[in-house]
This record gives C-alpha cells, structure tokens and sequence, in this order.
C-alpha cells in the first residue's frame, strides 16, 4: 500500500504543480471493503475553488484508471485545507499575518493555555498574537504552540 500511496503523491504533486496548486497532504485508508483517497490542495496565493478541485480530481482519476494502481473499489475525495486550516510551521504563520487564529499551547502562557487573535507579527521563532476579545498582543514562543488553526472571522 505505501508504494501505491507514493506513487499517487508522486503524481499528484506533478499535477498540482502545473494547475499551479500544491499539495497539502494525501491520506490512503481502507474503510470497511473500500480504499478511500483523499487528496488536499492548496494554492500558496488564494484560496482554493471547487473548479481546482474538479480539475485535479478528473486528471489524478485518469491517472489511476489508466495505470490501475488501485484494484478494488474506492472513493477518491479532492479537498481544500478549508477556512479553518491547520498551520502547521512558521511558514504558515508567515503567510496567514493578520488573519484570525486558535492557539493551544503545551504549557500556560500568561495563565493560558488557549489564545484567540489576529496574527500580527512573527519574529525570531516568536509569534505575536493580538487577543480578539481586548486587543492585548501576546508574545508566544513558536516551540510552546502545540498546534493552531485559522478561525472563520465572523
């Protein structure tokens, strides 16, 4: 299954690459007696649409039905990361500057271990949070974020 699988990724990120995507990330799971293939792309400049979507799904299932890589049933599923994304490194930080994100952190940061803000600043290995509700900027080290997502800003 994992030479399967990298084959797909292999693919798949040839692509993304000339719809001008990128992949996000690719998971291959059976499910009771079917394999599903789930794909995520991501554009590092918008958002993706569903016609990206159609498009890469329609070319990766041409892919897989001309070599017959999978031999039993399955459900292909093409995604976007979505609204709330994960960030997932710095980087992601960096791209998502001023936009609303959930912080959990590993250990309390001024008696907290959970902050919502905008995303105003990042600076050596710092992120600089300035809280929705009040507007105090919050200093947190990147190595203390157990992990964060975007928030829809309502």
């Amino acid at each position: 299954m994992k030479e399967i699988k990298d084959l797909i990724k292999e693919k798949s990120i040839e692509i993304a690459k000339n719809m001008s995507l990128e992949i996000f990330d690719i998971s291959l799971k059976k499910i009771r007696r079917k394999l599903k293939l789930e794909v995520i792309i991501d554009k590092l400049d918008d958002y993706v649409g569903i016609d990206e979507c159609e498009n890469f799904s329609r070319e990766l299932e041409a892919y897989l039905d001309e070599k017959d890589l999978i031999d039993t049933s399955y459900d292909l599923i093409v995604s976007s990361p979505g609204l709330d994304r994960p960030l997932r490194n710095i980087n992601d930080f960096i791209r998502f500057k001023d936009k609303l994100a959930k912080i959990i952190l590993k250990e309390r940061i001024e008696n907290r271990t959970a902050i919502k803000g905008y995303i105003k600043n990042i600076e050596n290995n710092t992120v600089f949070v300035e809280e929705k509700d009040g507007g105090k900027l919050i200093k947190i080290p990147y190595e203390k974020i157990l992990r964060a997502n975007l928030e829809i800003d309502i």
